[in-house]
């Protein structure tokens, strides 16, 4: 199937499902096939589905797309739907779709890609996905190449009050649209709200009875790939991002040399779909390349 979204994609992309623990995962595909050197897995947030945060587009923003904007410079890319988010089958219970329910579909969606002949693929993680590749990592340190943390919410660090515990979250219109307008232009924020409400008007709330109830942090130690974090210079302020390790110490704390901290100016939480998308492009495309 040619992927569309709310305008033309610039890559032409493949939607499909993928086996899951819970059901169905919707998946979707740019650039990838035989012999592919580099793929790279995008986990998404705990808002958007990984087609919406990594494959926006919109007449006349058609340069939005993180994972056209890693096709076209080499890398083929794989994206998919938490269970309970977008096209994926729904858990039973909303509030039990937490970190390790999200690891299991990672799981999955890897082991897919084993079986299409892609045993090592990359892995990039934006906020809550962060927390998701990292710990995705740490279990499983051979199935990894090289590793991105987009502005991760790590995890650990103080508890965030959720009550009452409601199994579905949505953010509705103004959340979106007036998410980091600082930051991010008018007709990308409205276009993205647009999108949101008519399709995926809520997602599953277990992110956040797990950050109530206390997480899991991600352990630097753990972690022997090639890793880049990579954040937006307004990013990380949220209480949800404030996890149990500061981002430096974490970084320090990496056992590879082969690793990279790096600021982008001129975007927040959401800096791949702001101003700053442009140089967050060029550095993980740079740094998923090299070796």
């Amino acid at each position: 199937m040619r992927a569309r979204r709310a305008g033309e994609a610039v890559t032409e992309g493949f939607d499909f499902f993928v086996p899951g623990p819970a059901g169905k995962l919707a998946t979707r595909s740019k650039g990838l096939a035989p012999g592919c050197a580099h793929v790279v897995v995008l986990v998404q947030g705990a808002n958007l589905t990984g087609q919406a945060g990594f494959d926006f587009s919109f007449p006349g923003g058609e340069d939005y797309s993180l994972m056209d904007a890693l096709v076209e410079r080499g890398l083929a890319a794989v994206t998919f739907s938490l269970r309970g988010y977008g096209r994926s089958d729904a858990s039973d219970d909303p509030l039990t779709v937490d970190t390790d329910a999200a690891i299991e579909d990672l799981a999955s969606v890897v082991d897919w890609l084993a079986a299409e002949g892609h045993p090592r693929p990359h892995l990039l993680g934006w906020s809550w996905g962060g927390r998701i590749v990292a710990r995705y990592g740490e279990r499983h340190p051979d199935r990894v190449a090289r590793m991105v943390l987009l502005d991760p919410a790590l995890g650990g660090g103080n508890l965030i009050p959720f009550e009452p515990e409601e199994p579905w979250w949505s953010g509705g219109w103004d959340y979106f649209f007036e998410r980091e307008a600082q930051y991010g232009a008018e007709e990308m924020r409205r276009a993205l709200a647009d999108y949101v409400v008519e399709h995926e008007p809520h997602s599953p709330n277990g992110i956040r009875r797990e950050n109530a109830k206390g997480s899991i942090p991600a352990d630097p130690e753990a972690l022997d790939c090639p890793v880049l974090m990579i954040y937006g210079s307004g990013a990380g302020k949220a209480a949800y991002m404030h996890g149990g390790i500061q981002r430096a110490e974490y970084f320090e704390r990496l056992p590879t040399e082969n690793k990279a901290l790096v600021i982008v100016p001129g975007g927040g939480d959401y800096a791949h779909l702001q101003p700053a998308r442009h140089r967050i492009h060029e550095a993980i495309a740079g740094f998923l390349l090299k070796g």
